[in-house]
């Protein structure tokens, strides 16, 4: 794109002499150590900057001769050659296994991720490969597909990989420097500002929630106290994120777990005003120290922290790295392309039979007229309203079975994709199959459809729910509500009921029941037969007992080993019904009617429900708890159970109800951006189907009530209260499972002087081994009793524990089932329509969808912005045609790596690595967007050939208001950083562009034909917060949409206001120097477009901008300078601005002068100079009327005369004189008997 330094343009705002650059990459020399066995790689040669930038040509910069020594492409690649120089050392190559990813587990491991730190270690280059990770080859073909997938694999999973290894390392950092464990939180949190991790504290297991596809954990947490978080727009704990769990801060474990589901707006609330709950599914656990099913002891309740990295979005990896695993290279299609770059086009494979088409698109009825063409042969004239360009780019997809069709700005892709598309459509019928649709996000996905949709209804949106209107019936969700369900569904969805059930009972085990049953020791033989006959016996002699014994506790309505997970029938109010909290702020709340919810707590969730409350019913007493009747006894000295202590909590429900509102500006996310990823991790099934389980973990946690009543994406949603500490020992809180012998309680003393049992106290430390040859086991002391139980309740839990674990893997197994038979079924819908669209996201999470629907054509919009790993996961083995719409030039794919994108390579689309390896592609030219003028500004970026001028765009009205329709406001005033954070600001910039904004509103725009656009996030909340000051009775700048540059791809406007930001003595222009990001910013307005920036700062730093900025130069009507002209309507004068408050001149949208037009009521308008009309304007000249009373009104010409208010003077008959106004002395005297004097009271008589 650029020019040599010997013919480019030079600015006069350039005071900074250029070097063209050297982008050679670095060579990598490796010698073989016959003492380690292994390779020494030695540094790199040194190497100027280098960068996969598409604004040069690195074939060109290869081809140029230098002194230097010419490099080979395989430099970057896994392949190590020894330097040459050496002789004594032997050449080798490192081998590599191409197929050893597809065994490689997704979900990192252990040394995948606890890797150690060298803290004085010198950082690398950023140029250095990273060693081990392949380099995607974008001037030469691969190998073979294995190395081609492998490759793509590596680059794929390293990306979310290294960011997690990052947040551990930082985390170990920070922990290891701080000193003080209680203000361990809050001081992490401060030093990890702009450290690659987000810190969660206090994590505790919470509960068992059965969600879609498997088992899921509710866990609770706490925020340091010194975050504030505005959910709605953070980027924290996005459903589909990685966090990390450690009880030990990752010395030695790691838990690893994907985040489901933290509530739509915020997470739900725990027990008090500091803690949130959230689902988490847990993909890898350690075995050493396991989350399981948490600990049903209740002694040991682990504590845990939790972080996760501020890069790597996992969701948008996991799908397509199990697709790249599971693809077979013999059925990867278009390989030659991709692989062996073959520049061999064939024609698609169904189009083989039939070479004729009609590409009449317009015909309403099959009679009307068609344009007949042979496809592979000339095409006669037809009036089809392209261009010259767009007809070649219809002639390249119908002809080639992969298809590229580069779009630069305003060309006409999308009409042109759109085009193509109605033609396969119309020329072939159903048998062909649906034709896929894949764009990278659901906005752009939305728009393509809805083109679709203007001439063909049989569409299926697959995927996270549309939030188009008109889309809204064609989503996978609303057909399959539509239709019945696949065969064979319900007894699947019944058999995992089942399973369900077992689930819940195994945990009411574990959890609520504290003493082993005496069949349980019959299984495993813990005793012999005369034990065993003892202890059955001890029933018909405890009948005997008229009270306290443990028959009557078993048979009591308060008996605790009874599930006493409490729910409370509420009152319920309309999803969106609010209260306010303590604090003002509006939460959701369900209401309670305290006798209605304590007499019917059974009639809640009578079906399906794990926690529901039952009444007591008569059983069968366990022997063992008769047995261990001492400790039950010696511990119920509380007359309160556990259900008067829960429904005492009833009362407290809306008690700790935190609200928060201070935004951390470096974690902002756009809330399109935020649905966007939260649409593609849920998807069409995401609902809890089984009867919305949740299993509440021990009675360390009471169930509450509803925080929001209803279902929220399908399951309940509940609140816990935490059990406060007893005042004395009773039943529901003493340990059963816990060694007497290590009993250190502080209720201990109080006990001994209470129970006659401390008697066998010289006993207790006798072996358990002498007492087991007792027959008599009434005969063993308490302490051996317990210890007995001890060991017998370890054995139970770890069998109950597996029971669980080996269930959970049916419920898993049973799920998949559910999804392959819905997956048979949602391909037979797709069938039956002719067009389905999902994002690339979408395209790898149901590649089993695709890969049952048999595809054989499918279009890529945006295919330049998608990583090449994406396109490929969407491929199928029944592909025969392919269709690439998009542009390298605007924006790159997004990766979280920036060497893997700089120096791997990862940032190169496939659309893009083609073209460079001079794939055919058809380029459109002609732009029906831009004023020429505009369009001059990206002159640079496409040269060969440049872009040329729809006769319509020379035919746009001026800017009201401005002398100019595009201007560049030069300035030098500096940046500064937001906060803590990275992001940059420039306050001058904000004010004036809030300013500018108010004046093009006063000139008559909408806001909505309005956009101010910015590269950097902390800029975008800084010039929301002007548009608000800017706010008038008359017009409102906080409507006008901001965005960043990256998401208004695809986006127009007629007027564009952008603000570069960046201006500092440190000669800094971060994402200015990138001209991928620069076009996108100076391609999307339409009739207007001003410009705030350093332009010296930026003709010093970028070649690019020294061009355009050349450019603006040489025009003939002044383009760039300090200061912006504004241009009066009425009068044409120019005023000039460079700072904000110079808009004061112009206050009312005009210029200085006074209007001067004549009002309707025949004065002259008072209002400086104003472009609106005056339908509105109030004359405030004096109205000047007489007045019955022969007063001149004295109100204003607006205002209504009504009665006159002059003041006169009237001496009365009594000789008093009074002063009042004209309109009342008239009134008292039409009335005389009705006043008096007010000094004298005598009757008026005035005259």
């Amino acid at each position: 794109m650029s020019k040599n330094k010997s013919d480019s343009k030079r600015s006069k705002w350039n005071s900074f002499d250029w070097d063209s650059l050297d982008y050679e990459p670095p060579v990598v020399n490796a010698t073989f150590n016959a003492l380690t066995n292994d390779f020494e790689v030695s540094q790199p040669t040194k190497q100027r900057d280098w960068s996969f930038d598409d604004s040069y040509d690195v074939q060109q910069q290869r081809n140029k001769p230098s002194s230097k020594a010419n490099y080979s492409d395989e430099a970057l690649t896994v392949t190590f050659r020894l330097n040459l120089e050496e002789p004594e050392n032997p050449v080798f190559t490192k081998v590599v296994d191409y197929g050893s990813f597809r065994d490689q587990d997704i979900i990192p491991e252990y040394d995948d991720l606890m890797v150690p730190t060298n803290n004085n270690q010198v950082e690398e280059d950023y140029r250095t490969p990273i060693p081990d990770v392949p380099v995607n080859k974008l001037r030469s073909p691969y190998e073979s597909v294995k190395e081609y997938l492998y490759t793509h694999f590596e680059l794929m999973r390293h990306d979310f990989l290294l960011p997690l290894r990052e947040a551990i390392n930082g985390y170990r950092q920070e922990y290891a420097s701080l000193k003080g464990a209680e203000t361990m939180g809050e001081s992490m949190e401060k030093l990890s500002a702009q450290k690659p991790f987000r810190l969660y504290e206090r994590v505790q297991l919470n509960a068992i929630v059965f969600g879609s596809r498997q088992p899921l954990h509710r866990i609770s947490f706490r925020l340091p106290y010194s975050v504030r978080v505005q959910w709605a727009q953070s980027k924290r704990l996005m459903p589909g994120s990685l966090v990390l769990l450690s009880k030990d801060h990752f010395k030695s474990d790691l838990k690893i777990a994907t985040v489901v589901d933290r509530g739509e707006e915020e997470p739900m609330k725990g027990p008090d005003r500091f803690e949130y709950l959230i689902d988490i599914y847990l993909e890898r656990d350690n075995e050493d120290q396991p989350l399981g099913f948490g600990d049903p002891t209740l002694t040991d309740k682990d504590i845990y922290v939790m972080i996760e990295a501020t890069n790597g979005y996992f969701e948008a990896y996991r799908h397509v790295l199990k697709v790249l695993q599971n693809v077979e290279p013999d059925q990867f299609p278009f390989s030659s392309y991709l692989v062996n770059l073959s520049k061999d086009i064939l024609i698609p494979h169904y189009a083989a039979r039939k070479r004729v088409y009609d590409i009449n698109v317009f015909k309403r009825h099959v009679r009307d007229e068609q344009w007949p063409v042979d496809i592979m042969g000339s095409w006669p004239e037809y009036r089809t309203g392209m261009d010259k360009t767009q007809l070649d780019a219809l002639k390249t997809i119908l002809t080639r079975n992969l298809s590229i069709i580069q779009g630069p700005p305003g060309t006409g892709k999308t009409f042109v994709g759109t085009y193509a598309m109605r033609v396969l459509l119309n020329n072939f019928n159903e048998s062909l199959g649906p034709i896929v649709c894949i764009c990278q996000t659901n906005h752009a996905l939305d728009q393509f459809l809805e083109h679709i949709l203007a001439f063909n209804e049989k569409i299926v949106r697959v995927g996270g729910r549309s939030k188009s209107e008109l889309l809204k019936e064609h989503t996978m969700y609303e057909l399959k509500k539509a239709l019945k369900g696949p065969r064979g569904i319900s007894r699947l969805y019944r058999s995992r009921d089942d399973i369900i059930a077992q689930i819940e009972q195994t945990i009411i085990e574990l959890y609520e029941q504290p003493c082993v049953t005496v069949e349980f020791l019959e299984s495993i033989k813990a005793l012999r037969p005369r034990q065993l006959e003892c202890l059955k016996r001890a029933i018909n002699r405890e009948k005997k007992h008229e009270a306290g014994s443990a028959r009557d506790l078993a048979s009591d309505s308060d008996d605790d080993w009874e599930i006493t997970s409490v729910v409370l029938t509420t009152k319920k109010p309309s999803q969106n019904q609010k209260r306010r909290g303590k604090n003002g702020r509006r939460g959701n709340y369900s209401t309670i009617n305290d006798n209605d919810a304590l007499n019917n707590m059974s009639s809640f969730w009578d079906e399906g429900n794990p926690n529901r409350i039952h009444k007591a019913k008569e059983k069968t007493t366990n022997p063992i708890e008769i047995w261990l009747k001492e400790a039950i006894e010696f511990v119920t000295d509380s007359d309160k159970t556990t259900f008067d202590e829960m429904a005492e909590g009833l009362l407290e429900q809306t008690k700790g109800v935190v609200y928060e509102d201070m935004i951390d500006e470096n974690e902002i996310i756009e809330e399109d951006q935020f649905e966007e990823m939260q649409r593609n991790f849920q998807g069409d099934d995401f609902e809890y189907k089984a009867k919305n389980h949740f299993i509440s973990l021990g009675k360390a946690y009471q169930r509450l009530t509803e925080v929001n009543p209803g279902e929220r994406q399908g399951r309940k949603i509940v609140n816990y209260k935490k059990a406060g500490k007893p005042a004395a020992m009773n039943r529901a809180n003493f340990n059963f499972f816990e060694d007497i012998d290590d009993v250190d309680d502080p209720w201990a003393n109080d006990a001994k002087e209470n129970s006659k049992y401390w008697e066998d106290e010289p006993l207790k430390n006798q072996s358990l081994e002498r007492w087991m040859k007792e027959d008599d086991v009434f005969m063993w002391p308490l302490s051996v009793r317990l210890k007995a139980h001890k060991e017998w309740i370890d054995l139970r839990n770890q069998s109950l524990e597996a029971t669980l674990r080996r269930l959970m893997s049916k419920y898993t197994s049973i799920s998949a089932e559910i999804r392959s038979v819905m997956v048979k079924y949602e391909a037979k819908i797709c069938r039956e329509n002719r067009v389905v669209g999902m994002t690339s996201t979408a395209a790898a999470k149901y590649h089993d969808l695709l890969e049952e629907m048999r595809p054989r054509i499918m279009v890529v919009e945006e295919a330049a912005e998608m990583v090449e790993s994406h396109i490929v996961s969407a491929l199928t083995s029944s592909l025969e045609h392919l269709i690439l719409i998009g542009d390298h030039q605007q924006l790159r794919p997004s990766t979280s790596v920036h060497k893997l994108s700089e120096v791997h390579g990862l940032s190169v689309s496939l659309f893009e690595r083609l073209i460079i390896n001079q794939f055919p592609f058809t380029r459109l030219s002609h732009q029906r967007r831009m004023l020429p003028a505009i369009r001059q500004l990206i002159n640079p970026i496409y040269r060969d050939p440049p872009l040329q001028d729809h006769p319509d765009v020379s035919k746009y009205p001026p800017v009201r208001g401005m002398a100019q329709p595009l201007f560049f406001l030069s300035h030098q005033e500096e940046e500064t950083n937001l906060s803590d954070s990275a992001s940059k600001v420039n306050e001058h910039e904000a004010k004036i562009a809030a300013r500018l904004t108010l004046y093009l509103l006063q000139q008559g725009y909408k806001a909505e034909e309005i956009t101010i656009i910015t590269m950097y996030s902390g800029q975008k909340m800084m010039l929301r917060k002007m548009l608000r000051e800017e706010r008038t009775p008359m017009y409102d700048p906080d409507q006008v949409k901001v965005s960043s540059v990256d998401g208004y791809q695809g986006e127009e406007n007629k007027i564009i206001i952008l603000s570069l930001v960046r201006s500092n003595s440190n000669g800094q222009i971060g994402f200015l120097k990138t001209a991928n990001r620069v076009c996108v910013a100076l391609s999307r307005a339409k009739h207007g477009m001003y410009i705030l920036g350093n332009a010296s700062l930026l003709c010093d730093k970028s070649e690019l901008w020294n061009e355009i900025i050349a450019n603006l130069e040489e025009r003939e009507e002044r383009m760039i300078d300090t200061r912006l002209p504004l241009q009066c309507v009425k009068h044409n004068v120019i005023t000039e601005v460079q700072y904000a408050v110079d808009f004061t001149d112009v206050s009312e949208g005009g210029c200085t002068r006074p209007c001067g037009e004549k009002l309707r009521c025949g004065h002259e308008c008072l209002l400086k100079c104003h472009p609106y009309d005056h339908d509105n304007i109030l004359c405030k000249h004096p109205c000047g009327k007489i007045l019955e009373c022969r007063h001149p009104c004295p109100n204003y010409c607006f205002q209504h005369c009504g009665p006159c208010t002059q003041i006169i003077s009237v001496r009365l008959p009594c000789g008093d004189t009074i002063e009042e106004s004209c309109s009342k002395i008239r009134t008292m005297a039409k009335n005389p008997e009705r006043h008096r004097c007010p000094t004298c009271s005598s009757p008026l008589s005035v005259k």
